[in-house]
């Protein structure tokens, strides 16, 4: 839970710093937190699997939680300014 909010925080703060004027900005900006935060989830995952002691199929809903939850806004932005 704390990796979802974190992220749709970090997702917030790179869009209310960006002019949402540019659409390309906005666009770049989405694209840019979608790469960072795919090795963040892909991070946590290894985490989990190496140092936790959680086998990859138990690992890998909780991963694409932390990813998508936080990537499906991005991704609707990313599509919206790419347009534009």
């Amino acid at each position: 839970m704390l990796f979802i909010v974190g992220g749709l925080f970090v997702l917030g703060l790179l869009i209310f710093t960006t002019p949402r004027a540019d659409h390309s900005a906005v666009a770049r900006t989405c694209l840019i937190f979608l790469v960072g935060w795919f090795l963040v989830a892909a991070g946590n995952l290894v985490y989990g699997v190496t140092q936790a002691g959680y086998g990859f199929v138990e690992e890998l809903p909780i991963a694409l939680l932390i990813f998508l939850v936080p990537a499906a806004p991005a991704v609707f932005l990313l599509v919206r300014n790419r347009r534009a």
